[in-house]
Formats: structure tokens, C-alpha cells, sequence
């Protein structure tokens, strides 16, 4: 029970309840104790005695008026005799004139000490504390009524001033209090519940996103759950891609490494021919599966931080022109048309773009980027080759350059046959193909290759990401509209531009020779 978040609400709202209220009672005791009302009482008492006075004690205040000391004696004592308050009688100058019980009681302060006073209460010269009020009259002397100040015990003004009307108060403050607790802690802890029954469905790989609500840090956590969930969802379907892919990748080679294996032992494939077309099987199928391991030690690299990047300028246009001009024979093979964009957008043939001028040089001024060029060659090279791979006879294969503030887009677009819209999102997870649309038959990959793709990019703090489009046409560079089925992808990679400030440098200043990713499923 003390564990509970909500029971935990709970008392921390009424504690503070609780001390505001013993704060407030505490204060209104020492303000009793210090004005009860009975000091409010006497006051008032001697305000009306004043004010009678005032209105019709004519005879008081002729004899206050006339100049003999002795009348204004008689009539400050008449006064205490019949209201029993202690009268005295001070001149404009401040000297005391009468005083009812001159003798009786102790001294009363000067003038200038009680006009000085922003109180109503004084101590006389025994240290006995009054109440007092002051009067002006006509002849501009001032009437003077004190009354000696009552001490009440602390209970008493407790039982009687603050405990009839403060327990009620108390009793009703606890019960909002404890109403707005039970409301506020149902507010905060139903999210976090909903959240850890959600968390307890990922266990069994039953996602779910929770709503944001609550206040702002529980929707920031519901936030930071939601993409913890769709992190782990995508792990989990990389880890299921893994097992059938993986599983299916590594046992055709071994099975076909295993039967050729056992016809040389047996000496079914005799003969140098059978012998050696083996062996050549034997070779290619070991070759798949140590490019596999190698792709995967790379991510591992990636994952790990451990990745390292050959950091220096380097022209971009000039290495995507390499890359086109390498690819050049396979697209003639696959009968595709590979062309390349310049900056003006105009559609320049292969054999056209990559003519160097004397000094190995490519035409047009360079777009230069602080990169690891042979990660970046990688890229564009996984690139465009899915682009052949996935592109019919006929089609067009498209790769340009453009410029947007300070990044450089380096574009591929091809005419296939595109991708379903609910697999776009997943196409650069690891072990991921798209066998319904793209089947690579003899050619099939293991669906490390995006993956591998974006890791690098990342790592040069540049994104990737793929859109399906309408067919180009090639002559035009319009949108086809003869055939709306027909469309094509396009992937997208964004590199932040740096122009160097110096020029045929190998490890510019500020440059990093190292870098690392994060986690595979980031965006």
C-alpha cells in the first residue's frame, strides 16, 4: 500500500493540507494572543464612552474648557467613578492636566511618548500594559481613556476564539483536500498504468502506442515509451528477418558446399571438368557467405561505435560520376538507361557526363563535402545498383546532384515497379526484402545492403530516405501520365555541404578521423 503511486498522492496532499492549516492556525493563535477579543471589546468600550462624552457630557467639557486645573481634576474623577475607566487630560503643549487616578497608579507616559505610538495599548511606568483611546475638544486639550490591559490564558483563547469556528474550517479544507487528491492522483498514475500494461504487451511482442495525456513530463514519457516501442517492434522484425533470411541464406550454401564437398570425397564428380566446376561452386558459395559475415561485422562495427571514417574533401559529383561511369556496362547489359543530371537538371548521357577534361578533372564546378569517400563510393554503389537490379528492360535509371542551402541531395531514381506504400518505412531495416514486388531471383541479396547504407550516411550526419514517384520520362523530364500504374522509387541521400577553406588537404582542420552511429532504427 505505502508503495502506491496513488497512495503516495494521496498523503502528500494531505500533508500539505495539513501543515497549511497548522501554519494558518498558528498564526491566527499568535494574532489572538496578541488582539484577542477581548482587548477588541474594551476598545470599543472606550470609543463609546468617547463618543457619549462627546455628545452629552456638555457639563465634562465646560469644565474641560476653563482654565482652572482643579475643575478638570473633579471631572476626570467623576468620570472614573461612574464608567470606571481611568481618565486624564493632556494640553495642546502636551502636559497633563488631570489624570483620574494621579496617585492611584502608576505614571502615565509623556505626551510625545503616546502621540508617537502607532498602537492602541501603552505600558505605564510599572510595566502594566493599557488600552487607550484619544479625543480632541474644542479648547484643543486632549481627553485621554485608558483601561488596563486582561491576560487570558492560551487555551482559553484557543477554546473560544479559534477552535469552534476553525475545526470546521479544518474538517472541510481535509475532505476537498482529500477529493482533489484522489482526482489528481487518478490524473497523473492512470497514463503510467496504461503504460505498464503496455510495456507488459511488448514482452510478448503485442505493441501498442499509449495516448499522450496526463501532464507534460508523463506525456513526454509517453513519447519517449511510444518510440522505445516502435524501436523494440523493429528489432524484433529485424531479429525475425534474421532468423528466415539468415537461416535460408546460410543453408543453401553450406547444402550446396556440402554436396559438392561429398561428390569429391566419393569421387562422383571425376574427371578435371567435374572436378573443377566443383570446386568453382564450392569457391562462390564460400565467397556469398563471407560477404554476408563481412556485412554483418560492418554494422557490428556501427552498433559497437567502432566504425571508422577516412576523413578528407571530397567531390562529390566527382565520385558519383566514377560510380555511374563503373556502372555503365551493367546497365548496357540489363538494356537500362543510366543517366546523369547536372546541376541545371538537363539529362546528360553516361559516356557524355564522364568525359574528364587534361587534368582528370570532371566539367562544372566540384561540390565539395568533408566525407569518407570510399564509404560514400559504397553508397552510391548499393544504390544504383538495387536501382538495375529492380528496373525492367527499357527502363531509365536516373542520378543527379542538387543543392539545398547547406546540404547536397545526392538523387537515384529508377522507373520498376516501385514499393507498396505500408513497406517504404522498412526497406533499410536489417535482413529486409521485398520479395512480393522485388525479387531478385539468382541476384537475391541478404538485405543488409540499405541498412549498411544508412549506418554510413548517419555516421557522416547526412539521412536517407526513399519515395515511390510517377515514371520520368527521359526525353522530357515530365511526369508520365500515358500509364499512372507505372512508378518508380526514389532514394534520397542528404549530406550536410562544407566548402574548405583550403584545398587539396587530407585532414582538414576540425575534421574527425572517427565516427560512430547510434542504434540501427533512428531517423
Amino acid at each position: 500500500m505505502f508503495s502506491s503511486l496513488r497512495f503516495r498522492l494521496w498523503l502528500t496532499y494531505l500533508l500539505i493540507a495539513g501543515i497549511v492549516v497548522g501554519i494558518a492556525g498558528i498564526v491566527m493563535v499568535i494574532y489572538l494572543i496578541r488582539n484577542p477579543s477581548a482587548d477588541r471589546r474594551e476598545l470599543q468600550r472606550l470609543r463609546v464612552i468617547s463618543d457619549l462624552l462627546e455628545n452629552r457630557g456638555a457639563n465634562f467639557f465646560q469644565a474641560l474648557d476653563n482654565d482652572s486645573i482643579e475643575s478638570a481634576q473633579k471631572a476626570v474623577e467623576r468620570v472614573d467613578r461612574q464608567l470606571g475607566v481611568r481618565a486624564a487630560v493632556f494640553s495642546a503643549n502636551g502636559d497633563l492636566l488631570a489624570d483620574s487616578r494621579l496617585g492611584l497608579a502608576a505614571d502615565l507616559p509623556t505626551w510625545n511618548y503616546l502621540s508617537s505610538l502607532n498602537t492602541t495599548s501603552f505600558r505605564d511606568s510599572s510595566r502594566r500594559q493599557w488600552l487607550f483611546v484619544v479625543t480632541a475638544v474644542e479648547s484643543g486639550d486632549y481627553l485621554f481613556l485608558a483601561l488596563p490591559r486582561i491576560r487570558y490564558p492560551i487555551w482559553t483563547v484557543v477554546r473560544d476564539e479559534i477552535l469552534p469556528p476553525f475545526g470546521r474550517g479544518v474538517l472541510l479544507a481535509l475532505i476537498l483536500s482529500l477529493i482533489m487528491a484522489i482526482w489528481i492522483s487518478e490524473w497523473v498514475s492512470a497514463p503510467l498504468k496504461r503504460m505498464a500494461a503496455a510495456a507488459m504487451d511488448i514482452s510478448v511482442q503485442q505493441f501498442s502506442k499509449v495516448e499522450l495525456e496526463g501532464p507534460r513530463e508523463i506525456k513526454e514519457l509517453a513519447k519517449a515509451y511510444n518510440e522505445m516501442g516502435e524501436r523494440v517492434q523493429a528489432y524484433q522484425r529485424s531479429q525475425q528477418d534474421f532468423v528466415a533470411n539468415v537461416s535460408h541464406d546460410l543453408k543453401t550454401p553450406l547444402t550446396s558446399i556440402q554436396g559438392f564437398a561429398q561428390a569429391i570425397m566419393d569421387g562422383t564428380a571425376e574427371g578435371p571438368d567435374a572436378s573443377k566446376q566443383a570446386a568453382a561452386i564450392i569457391y562462390d558459395e564460400a565467397g556469398r557467405m563471407h560477404r554476408m559475415v563481412l556485412d554483418l561485422l560492418e554494422l557490428a562495427r556501427y552498433d559497437s561505435g567502432m566504425a571508422k571514417l577516412e576523413i578528407s574533401e571530397v567531390d562529390v559529383k566527382n565520385l558519383l560520376l566514377e560510380v555511374v561511369e563503373e556502372f555503365e556496362p551493367v546497365a548496357s547489359k540489363l538494356q537500362v538507361n543510366l543517366n546523369y543530371e547536372s546541376d541545371a537538371a538537363e539529362i546528360i548521357p553516361v559516356s557524355a557526363s564522364t568525359e574528364r577534361s587534361l587534368d582528370g578533372s570532371t566539367p562544372g564546378k566540384p561540390v565539395m563535402i568533408i566525407a569518407d569517400a570510399d564509404r560514400l563510393k559504397q553508397v552510391f554503389s548499393n544504390l544504383i545498383e538495387n536501382a538495375l537490379k529492380f528496373t525492367p528492360a527499357g527502363g531509365n535509371v536516373q542520378v543527379g546532384i542538387l543543392l539545398k542551402e547547406r546540404w547536397v541531395e545526392i538523387r537515384v531514381v529508377d522507373s520498376g515497379p516501385g514499393l507498396p506504400p505500408e513497406e517504404v518505412e522498412r526497406v533499410f531495416e536489417r535482413f529486409y526484402q521485398l520479395d512480393k514486388s522485388r525479387t531478385g531471383g539468382s541476384q537475391r541479396g541478404v538485405g543488409l545492403g540499405l541498412a549498411i547504407a544508412r549506418e554510413i550516411v548517419q555516421a557522416h550526419g547526412g539521412s536517407i530516405f526513399v519515395e515511390n514517384k510517377p515514371a520520368v520520362s527521359s526525353a522530357s523530364q515530365e511526369i508520365d501520365q500515358s500509364n499512372s500504374a507505372v512508378i518508380g522509387c526514389e532514394f534520397i541521400v542528404r549530406l550536410p555541404l562544407t566548402y574548405p577553406e583550403r584545398k587539396d588537404s587530407s585532414n582538414p582542420k576540425g575534421a574527425n578521423p572517427t565516427s560512430s552511429t547510434g542504434f540501427m532504427g533512428r531517423s
